[in-house]
């Protein structure tokens, strides 16, 4: 039987886990076997056989067991790639260079195990090292058989290494942007969409926007044209719909701002009152809309709330109204789980909590706040505070609980309004880009401490390189919130 305590912490994971629909596991990521066993339809990572971490451009994916925190254990090589032929299953590589991996990884969720020193974040770092000052060779230490030998992977000089100010002025970041634009559009179905879960259309179709490339606007274009057609003003109880119509208002809000496509206002209105119906008395808004026969389910949270506030925000800069009170309301709310640290919680009523956890909430907080056309400096303070807990916590950057992929983008987006902070985050998550790129140039959806397959089950590569496209995007400074210049249309 479960304490009071634990009964609350069980109950907050399964609230964020049903948020998208997800399966709820256990957060104790690369811990139990059940991890390693998640399997998806989806090819070509359907033929792995298992949820594994992909260990970059190699083609090896492997996994990190509880006995062996210091290594990798080889589970699967993909025919074609630098590592067939060179690595088998079993192997365990136990180093790089002659030097094994420094720390054990750490099997848990909470401030004392965030952060991947050991043989994530090194062999993330020695793959960057290699291709960029190695000749593109990489030579891992590898025990096979019960004997030690060294192994030579031949990566190649394509991608080069990240530049100390990436994804600014780097060749390598332009590339991979390259071949993530291109998959994504050859991705898109023929009705604008990418997949039946909303985060992905929506970070899709914002990245190729992001781009500022012509060539990618018709694929933005079908896409919006898409969240017109699933989104109207009547509270329909279609299932999770807050994540739809928040997420989907960004989008047409974000396009409009740089297209100034008149059709695209009467239906941002649509999603403008659709979210001052679905609004809760409490300022915020949860899974489903707040007059949801039978209760709304869980109450309302923050990461919804901010979403919901991110798109009246630029919605205003569209010229549209939004009902001034129930806009400070949803300030208010979120003003009651934030810390004096800017860590946002998962609802409101987490003022006192003087700790940290995820930063996608807190992330999402400071772009909605960076954005808002009013607070004056109260706001941006706001959005300053919440950037400065992200870069100043930069560990839990993978681990977001609910929708991890949802959470990264947030988390780097949210780090924007305080430069200093948005370096700190991207300089200790290097590693992360290396390590889960794959050899053709995609994103993989690696396990992590959330330990949630959803978005693995459902779409391992599409997820993951719609969401690191986007935070890559932010080099161009399309977006309004990736940082392009703050623009109002009077109307």
């Amino acid at each position: 039987m479960k304490t009071r305590g634990e009964f609350a912490r069980w109950n907050l994971r399964c609230c964020t886990a049903l948020c998208l629909g997800l399966t709820l596991l256990p957060a104790t990521a690369l811990r139990k076997r059940d991890t390693w066993s998640k399997t998806t339809k989806v090819m070509p990572d359907a033929q792995a056989g298992g949820w594994f971490i992909n260990l970059g451009i190699t083609g090896a994916r492997a996994k990190i067991l509880l006995d062996a925190p210091k290594e990798f254990e080889v589970a699967y090589v993909f025919d074609g790639t630098p590592a067939a032929g060179k690595l088998k299953t079993g192997d365990r590589i136990v180093g790089v260079r002659g030097k094994v991996f420094s720390k054990p990884h750490k099997f848990g969720y909470g401030v004392d195990f965030f952060g991947y020193e050991g043989p994530m974040m090194e062999m993330g770092n020695a793959l960057e090292d290699a291709q960029g000052n190695h000749k593109g060779v990489l030579k891992l230490d590898v025990v096979r058989d019960g004997k030690r030998v060294e192994v030579e992977l031949s990566l190649g000089q394509r991608y080069g290494a990240l530049s100390k100010t990436y994804p600014y002025n780097c060749a390598k970041t332009d590339k991979m942007l390259g071949e993530m634009y291109a998959y994504l559009v050859s991705k898109q179905k023929e009705d604008g969409s990418w997949h039946g879960r909303p985060h992905i259309n929506a970070f899709a179709a914002l990245a190729l926007l992001g781009s500022g490339e012509k060539a990618h606007m018709e694929s933005v274009g079908k896409a919006v044209r898409y969240c017109a057609q699933v989104t109207d003003d009547t509270i329909a109880y279609r299932g999770l719909d807050c994540w739809k119509y928040s997420l989907y208002g960004v989008l047409l809000a974000e396009y409009y701002l740089l297209t100034r496509e008149q059709w695209v206002l009467k239906e941002l209105d649509e999603i403008n009152r659709w979210l001052h119906k679905a609004q809760m008395k409490n300022g915020g808004w949860g899974h489903r809309p707040a007059d949801r026969p039978g209760g709304n389910g869980y109450g309302a949270i923050n990461v919804i709330t901010m979403q919901a506030k991110m798109a009246w925000a630029l919605m205003m800069r569209c010229g549209l109204k939004v009902d001034q009170e129930k806009y400070k309301a949803a300030h208010a709310f979120v003003d009651r789980g934030t810390n004096g640290i800017g860590y946002v919680w998962y609802k409101d009523g987490g003022k006192q909590n003087p700790k940290y956890a995820d930063m996608g909430r807190t992330g999402a907080s400071a772009i909605a706040h960076y954005l808002s056309p009013l607070g004056g400096k109260e706001y941006a303070d706001f959005a300053r505070l919440n950037a400065s807990c992200i870069g100043n916590h930069p560990v839990t950057f993978p681990d977001t609980h609910g929708s991890p992929l949802l959470g990264m983008a947030w988390t780097a987006l949210g780090a924007l309004p305080d430069p200093e902070m948005f370096r700190k985050l991207m300089d200790y998550n290097r590693w992360h880009f290396a390590l889960a790129q794959c050899p053709d140039g995609t994103f993989y959806y690696q396990p992590n401490r959330d330990n949630n397959a959803q978005d693995f089950s459902a779409a391992p590569r599409l997820s993951a390189t719609a969401t690191n496209a986007l935070i890559l995007s932010v080099k161009y400074k399309r977006l309004q919130m990736t940082g392009a210049p703050l623009v109002s249309v009077a109307r």
